[in-house]
């Protein structure tokens, strides 16, 4: 029998029966208050949703609910109706469904949109509190929403979820306001509001002594958060709604503020005066801007392309996908990809819903691109970006490698169409990929980390094997110092990299490729190290006093300073087993990326490797050939399962923890690269 029609009598015998342990905490008539008060619910995410669970579970029935989003596979972690069965279903549809099943008899007003300029006076209008359940960075609605609750006399609550921590404001018609609370005003930018808002929000910011600030970007939009703290958010606002509708004492609105951390089993319960505006919170604010603005604003990194949307579908059969709108953010997406001195080594052009990438084979003549194999790795990295940032869209696709490489370079073509499952979780991460040159911390990467990225090298045929433990990485370490010093003294190496390094800030931002110097993290020294021997002339003599040897030396000592150091092979050698090996490389940065994991190429030692597999010892001099003669059977005893006969290396990269790098590469306009 359908609930409703078992509970005939009417929703009081419900509430009675369903709410009987409530009483001695209310009275009946406590009850019967709450069960009539409006709760207007700005989103239904990770706290939202729960605020709403926690007020039904309270004896509230009557809400107004805006939320416009669908549940995704990362909402698992936090938020309360997020499930493999709700996977893709709108949020506001579940959470009704879930609060009814407690209270069948509770009234919605749905907004399916969000809260919107268009609709705020209806949702606000009549309500006897809002409780704020908009995501962290919804920022502007959230403050026009305060603002207007402020003047329509509707008290509001939010709690925002602080690692393990709930940090609770309540701001009442006659208290301060939202802007003046949080110091906010018209012309600064969307992170310094931000910023403000969660120093606000959380004044002692207990929390920041165990979360990874790392993980933090206010520019991406993104941070760590825990079902504990959101569960932890419901229940004190839920504490609040209460407060406020029964009037029971002890209700304190901002600049009030309180804090609870389960972590540190600590309570924080105190009084901003004047807010944010108060002087040592101005320098906290001061302090915090170092550590999550200007340390996180990567100097030459590549800002994220706006997503496009797909043209509509045309007929029956459907229409073509690749607007030129797509093909640019496609293009923008494929030239983030990694390349040699980053020589951005790509075209593009398109036929139809057909992508096609082709390598520029004079963007790097060096001594290090044997047979162009770094270039035809670079353009696999590139495919793979494509297909992830096109999954991103719903699409498709299909690679196709060419039976030859042509004469207009054309190395891959990626035909799209509609019907992409889900989106890859890698095309969150595109944008972020980077080289960190910084030394690593020495904590050995686990046995399950390095199987979640080799997982990505196997999806398309290649291998990764890994060196860890400080004797195989510092025996590693001895052999990238032999094969640096060769490249410090070949003449073609040196001055094909002395050309790639972007000496000033402003050489960097006109040619928008090569390394710029601080990208190098040589440090002050090794800056100088660098101007001064631009000249080969200038090199030969550092080389003939020894002092070539720091610059092997800096790569010996990041092998030692690392989690790990791997190496990816493809299944043979020929061309098209580099592009995949490519692809596969690209699949194995973003992972590493996503799983918070630094990573920088070593590629000096394995394409000395592949040249001298292929062109054998006399492309080298007799010296160099004589140490690379003595180097091989120690670096293969390191990679005993490498088949060096038959396997492609496609590229040596450590990996470990790290801090993140301050300055980037650039990349050149997306026009540039179209044919």
């Amino acid at each position: 029998m359908p609930l409703h029609e078992k509970w005939s009598r009417g929703r009081v015998d419900y509430q009675d029966i369903a709410f009987a342990r409530n009483h001695g905490l209310f009275s009946i008539d406590e009850q019967d208050a709450l069960a009539e008060a409006v709760v207007a619910i700005p989103g239904l995410g990770g706290v939202g949703g729960q605020h709403l669970i926690s007020l039904v579970r309270c004896g509230f029935r009557r809400f107004r609910l805006a939320e416009p989003d669908r549940f995704e596979l990362v909402n698992v972690n936090r938020q309360a109706g997020a499930s493999i069965d709700t996977l893709g279903r709108k949020k506001l549809d579940v959470m009704c469904e879930m609060a009814r099943a407690i209270n069948p008899f509770i009234e919605t007003e749905l907004f399916a949109d969000g809260v919107t300029e268009g609709n705020l006076d209806a949702f606000l209008g009549g309500a006897t509190m809002v409780v704020d359940g908009l995501d962290f960075f919804v920022f502007d609605m959230r403050r026009r929403m305060f603002m207007r609750a402020k003047e329509m006399g509707v008290p509001v609550i939010t709690a925002g979820p602080l690692g393990f921590s709930t940090a609770m404001l309540v701001f009442s018609p006659r208290g301060m306001s939202f802007d003046e609370y949080f110091d906010i005003h018209d012309g600064l930018s969307q992170e310094e509001c931000f910023l403000r808002f969660a120093m606000g929000l959380a004044p002692r910011a207990v929390h920041f002594r165990y979360v990874d600030r790392t993980r933090i970007s206010l520019q991406r939009r993104k941070g760590p958060s825990s079902f504990i703290a959101c569960q932890a958010c419901a229940a004190m606002a839920s504490m609040e709604a209460v407060r406020i509708v029964l009037g029971r004492p002890g209700l304190r609105s901002a600049p009030s503020y309180l804090q609870f951390d389960p972590y540190f089993g600590k309570l924080c319960v105190g009084r901003l005066a004047w807010g944010n505006r108060n002087p040592v919170q101005r320098a906290k604010l001061t302090v915090a801007r170092t550590f999550l603005l200007a340390r996180q604003g990567r100097i030459g990194h590549q800002e994220p392309a706006q997503r496009p949307r797909l043209p509509a579908p045309q007929g029956e059969q459907g229409g073509g996908v690749v607007s030129g709108e797509v093909f640019r953010y496609l293009v923008a997406a494929a030239v983030a990809a990694p390349s040699g001195d980053n020589v951005q080594p790509w075209r593009f052009s398109r036929n139809g819903d057909t992508l096609r990438v082709h390598m520029v084979a004079e963007a790097d003549t060096s001594f290090f691109n044997i047979r162009q194999i770094a270039t035809q790795i670079s353009c696999g990295a590139a495919v793979e970006n494509i297909v992830v940032a096109a999954s991103e869209l719903g699409l498709s696709a299909d690679v196709r490698l060419p039976g030859a490489i042509g004469g207009d370079g054309l190395i891959a073509e990626v035909g799209l169409d509609r019907g992409a499952s889900e989106a890859d979780p890698l095309c969150e991460v595109i944008w972020e990929r980077c080289t960190n040159r910084r030394l690593f911390k020495r904590k050995e990467i686990s046995t399950g980390l390095v199987g979640r990225f080799a997982a990505e090298a196997e999806r398309l045929g290649c291998r990764l094997h890994t060196v860890r433990g400080r004797e195989d990485l510092k025996a590693l370490g001895r052999l990238v110092f032999q094969a640096d010093r060769i490249r410090t003294e070949h003449q073609g190496l040196h001055e094909h990299f002395a050309h790639m390094v972007r000496f000033t800030p402003q050489e960097a931002e006109q040619t928008r490729d090569g390394l710029p110097l601080k990208n190098l993290y040589g440090g002050f020294a090794g800056e100088q190290f660098l101007k001064l021997t631009r000249p080969w002339s200038a090199m030969r003599v550092a080389n003939a006093i020894g002092a070539g040897r720091m610059v092997a030396m800096h790569s010996a000592r990041g092998i030692v300073n690392s989690g790990a150091v791997c190496l990816l092979t493809a299944p043979g050698f020929g061309w098209a087993d580099f592009v995949n090996g490519g692809r596969a490389l690209e699949r194995c940065w973003l992972k590493l990326t996503a799983l918070g994991l630094a990573m920088q190429p070593m590629t000096a030692i394995t394409l000395f490797r592949l040249r001298w597999d292929m062109e054998g010892e006399q492309a080298f001099s007799p010296r160099h050939g004589k140490m690379l003669k003595a180097l091989w059977p120690e670096f293969d005893a390191l990679f005993p399962a490498v088949d060096f006969s038959r396997e492609g290396q496609v590229m040596l990269f450590r990996i470990g923890y790290a801090r993140p790098i301050r300055y980037g590469t650039y990349r050149k306009p997306v026009e540039q690269f179209l044919m």
